[in-house]
């Protein structure tokens, strides 16, 4: 049977929001599912980052709510209104500052990453920083000038602002996942297991900055090829869920990481080649050492949990530092091979 040639259609517009609000309904339950799983798992981490968490969670309930509020505003309290698609509502003009916040707090957490495998530098540092300054002030931009249009059609006033907050996005995701992944790539000891260990940390790194720069990409490329539809909105609405889901993953992944380390009852770990950032050893007077690059010889240590860790130290350093025990802080770090990936 024929449908009537004046039968309104609303799969590029309701249809795109009311899809996009089920995957954002999932991505809301992923993450109050790993925040539970955080706090179970790492009750020993710093009260700043259990703070960061609770925040995240926090601006994803809120993300989750106004999402809620525009599906319903929608699909029933204007349910025989069909013109009411070509009002935006206030939540989902709200909703592209909450993303941008979002996304800036841990793009923040990211720069943080790249500041300590990078051995603090603070250009690199400094470029994802102002990325995401640029992608929370065009944020904030949008959000003030969408409380003055009053149709959606009007958003093409906004076009600039929309093409360029989609591109910082995506210019952001690639920047954090190829500078995390060059440093990594750097810091391979030689050794298989803790290579394998870093190697594991790349791939969530690139699964980070894959699924977030996919989203956005495919964001600029409908808004772009279709302006007139609400078909962009669908992956906006989800573009800060994957953004906290992929860092959560990333933070409750430590354990796995660390089991991995322990199942053998030794790390194999090069001095020389490790992060400054890396806690250093007590010598007998209970003072640290800095270790020169030379020739290697074979020590071991005993960490406070009883992982066996071999360390192989330079035979002309100081003839008293030798490793004495490291706290292993399994909350704050990952693996031996320094604190750079650490929340």
């Amino acid at each position: 049977m024929s449908s009537s040639p004046g039968l309104v259609k609303f799969d590029n517009t309701l249809g795109a929001i009311l899809v996009g609000s089920f995957m954002s309904a999932f991505l809301y339950g992923l993450t109050c599912l790993q925040t539970f799983i955080y706090f179970q798992r790492y009750p020993r981490d710093r009260p700043s980052a259990k703070l960061l968490v609770s925040f995240l969670w926090a601006i994803d309930t809120l993300d989750a709510i106004l999402t809620s509020h525009v599906c319903y505003t929608y699909l029933v309290t204007n349910f025989a209104n069909p013109l009411a698609i070509l009002i935006p509502t206030w939540s989902i003009k709200l909703h592209v500052l909450v993303t941008s916040i979002s996304d800036f707090t841990v793009r923040c957490m990211f720069a943080r990453r790249i500041y300590n495998l990078s051995h603090g530098n603070i250009l690199l540092t400094g470029v994802i920083i102002a990325i995401s300054l640029v992608d929370l002030s065009v944020g904030t931009m949008i959000t003030v000038k969408a409380f003055k249009i009053t149709t959606y059609a009007g958003l093409e006033s906004v076009s600039t602002l929309f093409y360029l907050n989609f591109a910082s996005n995506l210019s952001a995701d690639l920047y954090v996942a190829a500078i995390l992944c060059y440093y990594l790539w750097r810091s391979r000891t030689g050794f298989g297991k803790t290579d394998s260990i870093i190697v594991t940390l790349i791939l969530y790194t690139v699964n980070t900055g894959l699924l977030t720069a996919l989203d956005a990409s495919a964001g600029l490329i409908t808004y772009a090829a279709m302006p007139n539809n609400l078909i962009f909105i669908a992956f906006y609405l989800n573009l800060s869920k994957l953004f906290v889901n992929s860092y959560l993953a990333s933070l409750n992944a430590r354990e796995a990481l660390i089991g991995r380390m322990k199942s053998d009852g030794m790390v194999s770990i090069h001095m020389s080649r490790i992060s400054t950032s890396m806690p250093k050893f007590r010598n007998r007077r209970g003072t640290g050492a800095e270790l020169s690059q030379s020739q290697l010889t074979d020590s071991r240590l005993t960490s406070s949990d009883g992982t066996e860790v071999k360390i192989q130290t330079p035979v002309d350093s100081i003839p008293d530092a030798l490793p004495y025990t490291s706290k292993y802080h399994e909350g704050s770090t990952i693996s031996f091979v320094g604190e750079g990936y650490a929340i």
